[in-house]
């Protein structure tokens, strides 16, 4: 198992990677994003949102979005992007789904 401080090591990597990437950029966000459908109004939880490409798409078409990520490195580069009042935290232990 990957332990988290081994994505801190490589999340500038990851992120250039994942933000010009043939998969990520022209087929897995976008595929997202229109399974998603129309998301204003809704409150949205991004999962694992890493350094929160789909957390800013699902923001900026009016959705609520909370996300996390175990990596603190992601989640710095998250909030770098996305503002410090983005709800985007640090999943170090349970997360608790209750609404």
């Amino acid at each position: 198992m990957m332990d988290t401080a081994d994505y801190d090591a490589f999340a500038p990597a990851y992120v250039e990677e994942n933000e010009n990437g043939l998969f990520n950029k022209w087929y897995e966000r976008p595929e997202v994003l229109r399974l998603a459908g129309d998301v204003e109004g809704l409150r949205v939880l991004d999962a694992g949102c890493g350094h929160g490409p789909l957390t800013k798409e699902l923001r900026d078409r009016g959705a609520t979005v909370s996300g996390f990520d175990v990596s603190p490195a992601m989640i710095a580069i998250a909030r770098d992007r996305l503002g410090e009042c983005a709800d985007i935290r640090v999943a170090d232990g349970p997360v608790n789904l209750s609404v």
